[in-house]
């Protein structure tokens, strides 16, 4: 039984009442937050963006600047994140942003809103695309991918002078803003699932060998992966975008199409998994596991080939010719040595 305390102003015998009318209110607001986002949004003047939104996250634009990124949780309430002061909330912190005032106020523009009041609203004009419920905060990591820059034409410098990928593989066609830096200088690498951007991977370090590995706040782990093309064949998943990146280096990009797990994969980048292959072009011949050659990732490549055992394509262990190595230790052994390729171990 939940208690409700009734103030003492209140006269006797109106506990019941009391306790109704706060349980209405909650409901309201409950109500509120699953009104769509986009469509109060659009009402308010703010305008789609639709080359930067997916499926997951919609970016609205208004003419007094803001910038918004809007979300749908699995419990159908909305979320939003303004990128230009890094606060969200709710459909009611957006009004009380926009408005000033309280929450009494913005209860009042509601109503006026969903037609709880007598006040009555013209009909919204259709929007491109269903927006998905997500498990991750969409919005927050659209808005941290859009405010990290372009890594430029000599690529990132951690990648670059501590883990000697080239700058030309760096900027590559196929990894084309598929590397950004943030404002601590750490590489960004973004990842996808069916429905669009979900998170990103991070790495930096230093000549010293001291290395920071993290992933995006409020994100889920897909697949970082390279641009696709109709000419890819092979289909070649590495356990991190560093090593996507050096085998890409070592090997070239020719006809390959190149995917990252960072690091112990998910139930749902299996699914991420088992999309790609399916999405690869009908000529394409093999499926490369290039994990590191040891136990764990033998490991990594047992479970992804139990994953995809269904899947049309070969599927081929392709781990580094020496135990122990992961495919930047082969780019780094390539470059001091000065051989071009090191034999892999099938």
């Amino acid at each position: 039984m939940t208690w409700i305390t009734t103030p003492k102003h209140l006269p006797v015998g109106s506990e019941i009442r009391y306790g109704r009318t706060m349980e209405d209110r909650r409901e309201e607001l409950e109500r509120f937050k699953r009104i769509d986002l986009r469509q109060y949004a659009e009402s308010r003047g703010f305008i789609i963006d639709r080359k930067a939104s997916s499926r997951n996250s919609i970016v609205m634009r208004h003419t007094n600047g803001d910038k918004i990124g809007i979300g749908k949780t699995t419990a159908n309430t909305y979320v939003f994140f303004n990128y230009k002061n890094d606060q969200g909330g709710s459909i009611i912190d957006l009004v009380l942003s926009l408005d000033g005032g309280n929450l009494g106020t913005a209860r009042k523009t509601l109503r006026a809103y969903d037609g709880s009041s007598a006040v009555q609203r013209a009909p919204s004009p259709p929007l491109p695309f269903e927006l998905q419920p997500s498990q991750h905060d969409a919005s927050r990591v659209l808005a941290a991918w859009m405010r990290a820059k372009a890594i430029g034409a000599i690529g990132h410098p951690y990648l670059t002078e501590h883990r000697g990928i080239s700058a030309a593989i760096q900027n590559d066609p196929i990894f084309h803003d598929r590397i950004r830096i943030d404002a601590r200088g750490n590489a960004v690498f973004p990842h996808f699932n069916q429905t669009g951007l979900c998170g990103f991977e991070l790495k930096n370090g230093n000549a010293s060998g001291t290395t920071f590995t993290g992933f995006s706040p409020g994100g889920v782990k897909g697949l970082a992966c390279s641009r696709p093309r109709v000419s890819d064949r092979e289909m070649v998943v590495c356990e991190t975008a560093v090593d996507m990146l050096s085998l890409a280096t070592v090997e070239g990009t020719e006809n390959r199409r190149f995917f990252s797990t960072s690091g112990q994969f998910s139930s749902h980048q299996a699914e991420c998994l088992r999309s790609a292959v399916k999405n690869m072009p009908s000529g394409a011949t093999k499926v490369l596991l290039a994990f590191d050659h040891d136990d764990g990732g033998r490991q990594l490549a047992s479970q992804i080939r139990d994953v995809i055992q269904n899947c049309p394509i070969e599927v081929v262990d392709y781990f580094p010719a020496e135990q122990g190595m992961d495919w930047n230790d082969v780019l780094r052994q390539t470059l001091s040595t000065g051989k071009s390729r090191l034999t892999p171990t099938l």
